[in-house]
């Protein structure tokens, strides 16, 4: 007679919850923090790049910096005790350290970000966050699988490489992060209505600079 159990199917463990991981961590799991680790790695180094863009060494020290921010909190948790606060949203946070980090090093550069007029140079952008760009690049133009042409492809991110900071970082924040505009205020420090007019300006920029690509096909 088959075993009750052989019907059963088995379960699949869902990825444990940011804030899950952070108080595992806190509590003293160090696979906690790597996992945390592994999930925004990505995205981080390339959102510092895109800001830093001209310095990507000062991008890749800051990546780490803001990591180590993270890592630092077990000891504030222990030193704080009942006082500790913890961090509400660990992507949220993550991600405004990034900002501020990357904010201070230009500032203290009193260099301003420009961008080269044609495109030219290495691309930022990690592998890991291309399917989002992906997306994106649908909303502009209806494609199903933009990567069947991967010189349009290319140009799609230098021009987004192209974009001026204020509204780069807006569309990797929004775009390619898919972050709600609630994070995205909160990271940036603008307003809504400015994060909003950013976002509309980048894509506006994008579709006219794809376009003109593909005239001249």
């Amino acid at each position: 007679m088959p075993d009750s159990h052989d019907h059963i199917g088995t379960a699949v463990a869902s990825p444990m919850s940011d804030e899950v991981l952070f108080e595992s961590f806190l509590d003293g799991d160090d696979r906690s923090y790597t996992k945390l680790y592994e999930r925004y790695d990505g995205k981080i180094l390339t959102y510092q790049r895109t800001i830093l863009r001209d310095h990507p060494e000062a991008a890749d020290d800051m990546f780490q910096e803001a990591f180590l921010r993270l890592f630092r909190e077990r000891k504030r948790h222990r030193e704080e005790g009942a006082n500790y606060k913890p961090i509400q949203s660990v992507r949220s946070w993550l991600f405004r350290v990034a900002h501020n980090l990357a904010i201070s090093y230009l500032r203290q550069r009193k260099k301003t970000i420009t961008f080269s007029e044609t495109g030219e140079g290495d691309h930022v952008w990690d592998e890991r966050l291309m399917a989002p760009v992906e997306e994106s690049f649908a909303e502009l133009y209806g494609e199903s699988d933009p990567l069947q042409d991967e010189e349009l492809y290319g140009k799609l991110l230098a021009c987004v490489e192209m974009l001026p900071m204020s509204l780069r970082e807006i569309y990797v924040l929004k775009e390619v992060n898919n972050l709600p505009y609630e994070e995205v205020t909160r990271i940036t420090g603008v307003t809504y209505e400015a994060a909003r007019m950013r976002l509309s300006r980048a894509r506006k920029t994008l579709r006219k600079a794809l376009s003109q690509y593909l005239r001249q096909e």
